[in-house]
This record gives structure tokens, sequence and C-alpha cells, in this order.
């Protein structure tokens, strides 16, 4: 009796090898190599490999006019994109916590709706609207050389603005949730005003929020493949990201700079994510308490039109005209054109439709590509984060710091991990996996995997640890508590994550660009490549498509939700 009862706790426990090795093999192991690449530049090399460090790639980061001024650019851009953008996202999310501002259902759902639109559809976007062809030159709102003069580091600081100011305000807008109304009534109180009460109270509060937003906005901006990929390369502005593409896209492939600007982007990442953690902007400081007051919005009076006309530019800016340029572009012949009547056409809405053209291919098997990623990332997520929950709270900790570090690097380093992994590596190399749909889909597991993993240890932190308790003293196994118990608790989570996977893979671009399946390109890539190669009319009904089957199964599972509810009571 002794013996089985030790046997099983021995079971419960959390060490699950074979799971760590599958989580090594498909993220770890990736960005192991991209380092390794750095430090030994000739680790690759088809004619004479080498296990001798070398300097020379790091040396020409500085020593190439071309990838200084990408790195310069980066930073530079990371930086004043963070602070425009960081501004937008507090002074949104302070205008709709504290004031009375009309129309504000509109105004919060702007911001989720420029996040979910992928960042190389709005850099798609913005040169359709500011090319000197463009739709704003044909309306009249811009001349020529006006568009022209926008295809600079401004213009594209505007548009990284526009697109990164919703990280910002989710952050924000959660600390402001606990502001309770007695901090504003003491300063009312105080004969203070509207401004000096913003000034000096709240955004005092709001400072580890702020500089929380900073850092990850610059995270966001250098790591950010989509505009890199699509505006700012139609600038000629060189990034970091694309320049890291660009050299594994070269012929010969030059893996040596790849990896060394690979290995700066990194440490550009890390370093924000370390600043984070010393600067203690993610500290907890708690303003709620059962004594909280309702919090009384300041009334704008006459500042209220001009709040409402600042909020509808920004509101253009965002979402209104880029989204207006990609449905007016998928229903029209040339952009020349633009909204000529003879102009309108529904050939690029056929040919997206058209299985047997290469668009109509990408969009069947994008989704097709997506799901089967959901399925396979979510389930391995499911069963390593209980077998970690299942682990001491040091194994715990770190698993999840370690999921965190993996949020936070870029897509393109892991995606230039695989092309090393399955393209260089002896062994993995041979299995043949490289240009193939099953590796795509592996690499598009493996980005959403950290992602489902923090899902789903929010939810299993949730379930007390009586319920394993109970299911051990009664003699169950882990598999079974897990079957019977856990996962019919934590189904909304893996709900959730299976839907964030989907729609994360149907638009991941990084990996769809650099693992091209030989038998034809995945959605994003065929976006891009059709928009370089003067088919932006089939790209953009490509992504108008693919934003409209988004958009039509998130509104049907809102529905449900909402409704579910009352048949549960109708079923009582």
């Amino acid at each position: 009796m002794t013996v089985a009862f030790a046997i099983g706790r021995r079971n419960w426990r959390g060490s699950a090898p074979l799971l760590w090795l599958i989580a090594f093999v498909l993220i770890g192991l990736p960005l192991l190599l991209v380092l390794a690449q750095a430090a030994l530049p000739k680790l690759f090399d088809p004619t004479a490999p080498s296990f001798m460090p070398d300097a020379t790639a790091l040396t020409r980061l500085v020593s190439s006019p071309r990838l200084f001024r990408g790195i310069v650019n980066t930073i530079l851009l990371g930086l004043i994109g963070a602070v425009v953008s960081t501004a937008l996202g507090t002074v949104l999310a302070l205008v709709l916590a504290v004031t009375d501002i009309r129309l504000r259902r509109l105004w919060l759902a702007l911001p989720w709706i420029v996040f979910a639109t992928p960042s190389y559809l709005k850099g798609l976007a913005w040169v359709l609207l500011m090319s000197q062809g463009g739709y704003l030159v044909y309306l009249g709102l811009l001349t020529p050389e006006s568009a022209s003069a926008f295809f600079g580091p401004p213009g594209l600081l505007m548009v990284m603005a526009f697109a990164l100011f919703p990280v910002p305000y989710f952050i924000v807008r959660s600390r402001l949730q606990g502001l309770g109304g007695e901090f504003i009534d003491a300063a009312r109180m105080a004969s203070a005003r509207p401004g000096q009460t913003i000034r000096r109270i709240v955004l005092p509060m709001l400072a580890p929020a702020i500089g929380l937003s900073l850092l990850t906005t610059f995270a966001e901006i250098v790591g950010d493949f989509g505009m890199a990929n699509t505006i700012a390369r139609s600038m000629n502005f060189g990034l970091l990201t694309y320049n890291i593409y660009a050299a594994t896209a070269s012929f010969p492939v030059d893996f040596a700079a790849a990896g060394a600007q690979a290995l700066l982007l990194v440490l550009l990442v890390s370093g924000s994510v370390a600043a984070t953690a010393l600067s203690g902007a993610q500290r907890e400081t708690r303003f709620l308490s059962g004594r909280n007051r309702q919090l009384v919005k300041y009334r704008l009076g006459g500042w209220q039109m001009p709040a409402l006309v600042i909020l509808a530019v920004l509101a253009l800016g965002a979402a209104g005209l880029p989204l207006f340029a990609i449905v007016i572009r998928a229903f029209t012949v040339s952009l020349s054109d633009a909204l000529a009547p003879g102009n309108f056409s529904l050939a690029a809405m056929r040919t997206v439709f058209d299985l047997g053209d290469v668009a109509g291919q990408a969009l069947v098997s994008s989704f097709a590509y997506a799901f089967v990623a959901a399925i396979v990332a979510v389930g391995f997520a499911t069963l390593f984060a209980y077998r970690i929950s299942l682990a001491s709270p040091a194994t715990r900790m770190v698993s999840a710091g370690l999921a965190m570090v993996a949020v936070a690097i870029p897509g393109i380093i892991l995606a230039f991990g695989y092309i090393l992994l399955y393209n260089r590596l002896a062994g993995f190399r041979d299995l043949g996996l490289y240009g193939s749909r099953l590796l795509l889909v592996l690499g598009y597991a493996a980005a959403a995997l950290p992602y489902c993993l923090i899902f789903l240890w929010a939810a299993l932190d949730r379930l007390g640890a009586s319920l394993g308790e109970a299911s051990r003293l009664s003699g169950a196994g882990p598999m079974q508590h897990l079957r019977r118990i856990v996962l019919p608790l934590i189904r909304r989570a893996i709900a959730v994550a299976f839907g964030v996977t989907v729609v994360r893979s149907v638009f991941e671009l990084p990996m769809s660009q650099f693992l091209m399946p030989a038998s034809g390109p995945a959605l994003p890539a065929l976006i891009v490549n059709d928009f370089t190669q003067d088919r932006d009319a089939v790209a953009c009904a490509l992504a108008l498509v693919a934003l409209l089957a988004v958009a039509i199964v998130a509104g049907i599972a809102a529905i449900a939700r909402k409704f579910r509810p009352f048949s549960k009571e109708a079923a009582a």
C-alpha cells in the first residue's frame, strides 16, 4: 500500500522530459543556432564550414554603410516611434477613462480594430494612399509633390504611430481600471483644475505603465517585419529586420551577415525586456480597495467638439483610410484610375475565389495550415502547461520566464533559426522537411506556442490545488484528472488560444516568407509578393477576404458566447 501510494505521488510530479525536448526542438534549438551563427559565421558555410570564432561578420555591421544605416534607422525609429505611439495611446486612454467623450463605444473599438490588422497590410495600404497615383492625390487632398514627400522618415514614423498606439493604450488603460474616484475628488476639493489633476496626480500614478509602454513599443518597432518589408522598403529606408531577410534571400546566401544582424536584434529586444524588469515598470501598485468611489468623469464642455475631431482624425489615419484603400483597390482594375466608374471590376475577387489560381490556392491552404497549426500548438501547449502546473514552484517560474522571453523574440529570428535547423544542420537537414508544407505548419505552431502556454497557465493557475489532491486520493491518474476535471474547466482558455493561433497563423508573415513551401506561397507571402509585382488588386482582394473571414468567425463566436447563458437558463 505504501509503495503504491509513493508511485502514485511520483506519477503526479510535473517532470516531462519528452515534452521539454519537443519544446526545445520547436523553439530553443532554432534560437540557439541563430546565436551560434553570429558567433561562428562560417559554421554553415557550404564550401568550407568552420567552428572558429570570427568577428568579421560583426565588424561588417559597422563597416558596411548599408548595414550600419539599417541599424541606425531601426534604433532611431524605435526610440522616436515609441515616444509618439505611447503619447497617442496614453492620451486616448485618459480621454476614454476620465472624460465624458461622446461615441465612447466607437473609440473603445478603434484600438482593437487597429491591433487586429497586420502591420504589413497597413504598410501596403499607405503606399496605395500616398503614392503619386494614389487615392489621396486622385481625390485632390494632396498634390503629387506632397505625396512624394511622405515617403521618408516622417511618413514612416506617422504610419508606425498609427499602427502601434494600441499597445500602450492597452497597458495604460489597464492601469486606469483601478483608479478610484477619491483621488480626483480630493483634487477637486483642493480647487485643482483638470489639467493640474492629470499632470500632478494621474500621470505620476501612470508612470510605471508609461515606462512599460515605451519599452514594449520600442521592442515591437525594432522587431517588426511587416512595415520593414512593405512601406519602409518602398521608401528605400533600410531596417534591421528586412536586411536579415535580404541576407537570407540573396544569392549566394549570406548567413554570416544575417546571423550578426539577428544577434543585434536579439540584444535590442532582450535589452528592452531587461530594462522593463530592472526599472520596476511591471511592479504591482494597487489603487483598488473596498473604499473606492465611482470615478466622476470630467465634462469636456466646449472641448467636446475639438476632442471628437482629433479622435476622428486618429480613427481615419489608423483604420479608416487603410481599410478604405484595401477595399477600393480590391474592386478596381488600376490604381491610377482610382474611383472612375469604368475602373470598378470584380476580376481580382474572382481570382481569389478561383482554386485554379495561385491566389485561391493560397487562401484555402493558409486557413488549412492555420487550423492544423492551432491543433498542434494548442494540443501540445495544453499537455505541457498541465504537466508544468504539477511541477515545483521553481520549475513553474522558470517555464513562465522562458515563455515570456520567447514571446518577446521577434518572429523573424525564429524563422531564420528554422532555415538554419532544417536547411543546414546535419540530421535535421536529411529529414527533407525544408520547403515542405509540414515545416511551415511546424513554424506556425512554434511561433504561437508561447502565447498558448501563457493563456493556459493563466487558466490553470485559477484552479485550486485541492482538485488535484482529490483526484489523486480517489486513485485517478494525472491524465484522468486532466481529461475529466481540468479540460472542462479550462475549455474557454483553450478556445481562446485556438482562435488566437488560427488568426495569428493566417497572417504570420516572417514564417511565410522564410519557409515558403515549394508547392506555393502562403497568404501573407503572396500578398507582399503580389504587391511588389504590380498585382496589388489581387493582393488587396486576398487581404480583404481573409480579414472578412476572420471577422465573421469572431463575430459568430462572440454572439454564441453572448447567448450561451440564456441557452443554459432555458435548459434548466
